[in-house]
């Protein structure tokens, strides 16, 4: 069983209600919320990481027209 902890989150009345008029358990939005934003972050930090150590150097290519030629010719 994953072990969970309690976060007291204080927002106006207003989002509150906009939430609940909306149709959705607050808990469950913010739950939600916190979880697709905290995907989000770890995304950002993973593609700066990967621009920083990209090794720098010739583009890979592909030119599909040459690829095609290629293999029409092989029939």
């Amino acid at each position: 069983m994953m072990k969970t902890v309690v976060i007291a989150v204080r927002v106006p009345v207003e989002v509150k209600e906009e939430i609940e008029k909306l149709g959705y358990k607050v808990q469950a939005f913010v739950k939600e919320a916190i979880e697709r934003e905290l995907k989000r972050r770890r995304s950002e930090e993973a593609l700066r990481w990967i621009k920083a150590n990209r090794v720098q150097g010739k583009e890979i290519g592909f030119n599909s027209v040459q690829v095609i030629r290629r293999m029409r010719e092989t029939r």
